[in-house]
């Protein structure tokens, strides 16, 4: 195997952490529109930590009340749309050193 075909299967395993990541991270955005399903789920102290990792720049903004009675949590949001976006890009440069 050389060096361009190991750098692409890093590049896609990278690139399916942060799918995951960010599907993760979508869940939690759904899970905590609704009454109490965080507490249920015992998701309090992962949502604790996960606003502690995220930027300062972003984190606790956009927090919106939803007609179900949870909270839209925008900042979760945008962190789940960079996730992707960071996959899509691994994945092209991934693509293009197997060529």
């Amino acid at each position: 195997m050389n060096g361009r075909k190991a750098g692409a299967l890093a590049l896609t395993i990278v690139a399916w952490a942060l799918r995951l990541c960010g599907i993760a991270l979508a869940v939690i955005v759904v899970a905590l529109s609704f009454s109490g399903v965080a507490s249920r789920l015992g998701l309090v102290n992962l949502v604790i930590d996960i606003s502690r990792a995220i930027p300062s720049v972003i984190a606790g903004y956009g927090l919106i009340a939803t007609p179900m009675g949870g909270v839209f949590r925008l900042d979760f949001a945008l962190m789940a749309v960079l996730f992707f976006l960071l996959d899509y890009l691994c994945l092209r440069v991934a693509r293009s050193l197997r060529r």
